[in-house]
C-alpha cells in the first residue's frame, strides 16, 4: 500500500483522544504538552518527530506531483480546497505539507496522543475525538523565558520570538485558510503566564471532558 492510498485510510471515529497543541514561541507550550503526555501516559509528537517519521517513511516530497492518484484523498482535497496554485507540479513546500499530514494522520490512527504544530488541528479536523489547544502568553513572560533559554539579551530573545511566531503564522495561514491563534480555530486558548503549567494541564483535561 502506497503513501497516497494511506492518506484516505483510517477511521476518524474512535474512542481515543487526540490532543493538538500549537503555541506562541516562549509560552511553554512544549513543557505543557510534555506534562500532559506524562500525566496521561500517551505519546507526544512534536514538529521534529513528525518530520523525522516522514523521512523514515521514505516519502520524497520532490517526487509528489498533482497527477499522483493517491493524492485524491482527504488531505489533498483539503489542500486543494483551500490553496490555489497554477504550477504544473506541487512545490516542495506544498509536498512537504502533504507528506507531514500523512504522518500526522498515521499518529492519530495509532491511538491517543498529543501532536504539536504542523497544522495538526486542521489536518485532523474531521475527527470527532480531537481537542485543539492554543497556548499564548504575555510578551514579557515569553521574553524572560527565552532570554533564559537562549542565554541571550532581550533584543535577541525578541527577535527569535517574533521570527518563529511569524513562521508558524505564515505556515498555518497558508495551508488552512484560517488565522493562526484565533479563537475559532481551536477548542481552547489559554494564557500560560496566568496559570501554573500543572494547572493548565488540568484545565485542558477538564475542558476536553466538557467539549460538546
Amino acid at each position: 500500500m502506497g503513501f497516497l492510498e494511506d492518506l484516505i485510510r483510517g477511521n476518524p471515529k474512535n474512542k481515543n483522544t487526540i490532543y493538538t497543541i500549537d503555541r506562541q514561541h516562549g509560552s511553554g507550550g512544549y513543557e505543557i504538552a510534555n506534562l500532559l503526555s506524562k500525566k496521561l501516559n500517551i505519546p507526544l509528537y512534536d514538529e521534529n518527530l513528525i518530520e523525522l517519521k516522514t523521512l523514515e517513511g521514505k516519502v520524497n516530497p520532490d517526487n509528489i506531483s498533482k497527477e499522483d492518484s493517491f493524492l485524491q484523498g482527504t488531505i489533498y482535497d483539503l489542500y486543494r480546497e483551500n490553496y490555489s496554485y497554477s504550477q504544473e507540479d506541487i512545490t516542495n513546500v506544498d509536498a512537504a505539507f502533504l507528506a507531514n499530514s500523512k504522518t500526522i494522520r498515521d499518529f492519530a490512527k495509532s491511538g491517543s496522543c498529543i501532536i504539536m504544530g504542523k497544522c495538526s488541528n486542521y489536518v485532523l479536523r474531521e475527527y470527532d475525538n480531537i481537542f485543539n489547544v492554543f497556548i499564548s502568553a504575555d510578551e514579557e513572560f515569553r521574553i524572560n523565558r527565552l532570554m533564559e533559554f537562549y542565554d541571550s539579551t532581550d533584543e535577541k530573545a525578541i527577535y527569535k520570538m517574533r521570527k518563529k511566531d511569524l513562521r508558524r503564522k505564515n505556515h498555518y495561514n497558508r495551508f488552512t485558510n484560517g488565522e493562526w491563534g484565533m479563537g475559532d480555530e481551536y477548542d481552547l486558548i489559554i494564557n500560560s503566564s496566568k496559570y501554573s503549567f500543572e494547572d493548565i494541564v488540568n484545565i485542558i483535561l477538564e475542558s476536553a471532558k466538557l467539549k460538546k
